[in-house]
């Protein structure tokens, strides 16, 4: 049994179960955004961000208040990511089957990821943070139920191994009859001036909200936007349509580091949410 140890715990977020959780109450308590105003049938997924807590939780909090609110547990997160330092192979799952942090052990379910048929790859997750800062929010707004994670790395984001991706999900729920929710881990524009940030991200927004999930790939190569998880984002909108044809794609909220920390170049936020 291989255990995945976390790897920013101390750094991306608090060092101990007791201090994670304070501050992800204290992001929540102070009401940035409201909860979202849905009642969705289904939830297929959501985008979310994977930045230092302090800086990204406002953004994060939102969709796991309406999954929490609506009842919405899913068996099985399949939580698809960059890999920002390029280790292992260009997509691949993890091998261990437990991710461990402070507040922890999460177990990997590998019968969904054997049944998904993609490669498997130590070496893309060992120090990559952008599955591992998502999983305390699960803990903390799921504390009560069960729940396992699959996490897939994606060095490779083009919108072929995106659509093959959301295919070896719908391949993997087919045979083992999960009930799974995706995540699409992403940062959006980093270390612009806001409004620039904003202009940019704004491209890619509106190629989401249009469900053309080619033209997110397009917008981002054509406009050199900084956004290190389009793959993910187009994994989910493939596996969102594959379900239903007039799913909806909605913004929970936006902001930027820059509101923490003030500064005139700053990194992006936002988290959206994929639902009928």
């Amino acid at each position: 049994m291989r255990t995945r140890s976390a790897a920013v715990e101390g750094r991306f977020y608090p060092s101990t179960k007791s201090r994670i959780f304070d501050q992800i109450m204290e992001i929540e308590q102070s009401g940035r955004y409201a909860e979202p105003d849905l009642s969705p049938d289904q939830v297929f997924g959501a985008v979310l961000p994977h930045a230092g807590h302090l800086y990204s939780g406002y953004q994060t909090i939102p969709f796991f208040q309406l999954i929490r609110r609506q009842r919405i547990f899913p068996d099985t997160f399949v939580i698809v990511h960059p890999n920002h330092a390029g280790h292992g192979l260009p997509l691949a799952i993890d091998e261990s089957s437990i991710w461990s942090n402070s507040i922890g052990e999460v177990p990997v379910d590998l019968e969904l990821a054997g049944a998904m048929e993609l490669s498997f790859d130590t070496r893309a997750h060992t120090s990559e943070h952008s599955a591992e800062v998502i999983i305390p929010f699960i803990q903390y707004f799921l504390a009560d139920h069960s729940f396992s994670i699959v996490p897939v790395s994606m060095m490779d984001q083009s919108y072929k191994k995106a659509k093959l991706i959301s295919e070896r999900i719908q391949q993997g729920v087919t045979r083992t009859g999960r009930n799974i929710m995706v995540i699409a881990s992403c940062d959006f524009s980093h270390y612009l001036p806001p409004a620039e940030g904003m202009k940019l991200d704004q491209l890619i927004l509106d190629k989401i909200i249009d469900h053309n999930t080619p033209g997110v790939e397009r917008a981002v190569i054509e406009n050199r936007v900084s956004v290190c998880g389009y793959g993910p984002i187009m994994t989910l909108m493939e596996y969102s349509g594959s379900i239903s044809s007039a799913y909806q794609i909605e913004i929970l909220a936006r902001g930027h580091s820059g509101e923490v920390s003030p500064s005139n170049k700053v990194v992006d936020y936002i988290s959206l949410i994929a639902y009928r």
